[in-house]
């Protein structure tokens, strides 16, 4: 899919501190694999076994290291890392919306909720008492933020998610559709055969940069937080018990 917005290779390679070989003006509006690249998307060699669609490539650069770049006569960038400089510029051209600061007239903020006036908050969210929400996050459609809840700086919380009440969040989580961060652990205590619940009377905390995947569940603490601590990546449909660490 192409990207609104067009980079010369030579600003590309200047915000990745990369070589150019070939026309530093060569117009690049979007990525593509090495099959299926045209003449005006850049695309990337980073597993060997690829290297086979080098020669019949089409894209108008592709991202090498400079061993592989001596034998590709079309234009290059020639970096140390292709996935990871891949990695990088995969943002320039993310289509993805991006949500405009204010609250939906149809979400629901409890009157000592705080929200900075920086951050976004979808329609039909709801925003329960005591919650915070700093600046820069967009919480999306359809989300619950529970009582207590805090949501650090440049948070972004797709729709649907679910926190419940006293989750602590860091900077820059990102947190996908129909996960749920703070329901109760599964925690029982028997009585001559019968099951006496445990009020599981704990929190979560999530430290900085992480990312949480759909539908997975981070269940709070019995007694202490459940943690999972910055920089963790948690892939879709991920349970994760009470008073785990990570």
């Amino acid at each position: 899919m192409m990207s609104a917005t067009v980079y010369t290779l030579g600003q590309l390679a200047e915000r990745l501190g990369a070589t150019v070989r070939g026309a530093a003006d060569k117009p690049i509006s979007g990525l593509a694999t090495l099959q299926e690249a045209g003449a005006d998307q850049l695309s990337f060699l980073a597993n060997a076994q690829y290297r086979k669609f080098l020669s019949g490539c089409q894209a108008g650069a592709v991202l090498l290291t400079a061993a592989d770049a001596e034998g590709y006569a079309g234009n290059a960038l020639v970096v140390g890392n292709p996935y990871l400089a891949y990695a990088e510029l995969s943002h320039l051209f993310d289509r993805k919306p991006q949500a405009l600061p204010g609250v939906h007239p149809t979400a629901v903020v409890a009157a000592d909720a705080h929200v900075d006036a920086s951050a976004s908050i979808g329609a039909y969210a709801v925003i329960e008492s005591g919650a915070q929400i700093a600046a820069g996050v967009t919480v999306g459609a359809q989300c619950v933020v529970g009582a207590r809840s805090v949501i650090g700086e440049g948070g972004w919380l797709a729709p649907r998610v679910t926190l419940y009440h006293d989750v602590r969040i860091g900077k820059r989580v990102v947190i996908q559709s129909g996960a749920v961060i703070g329901g109760e652990g599964f925690g029982f205590a028997n009585e001559k055969g019968v099951w006496q619940k445990i009020a599981q009377i704990g929190g979560v905390t999530i430290g900085d940069d992480v990312e949480i995947g759909a539908n997975t569940t981070v269940d709070r603490g019995a007694l202490s937080d459940t943690q999972i601590g910055n920089g963790v990546k948690l892939d879709n449909q991920i349970m994760i018990a009470h008073n785990v660490q990570i």
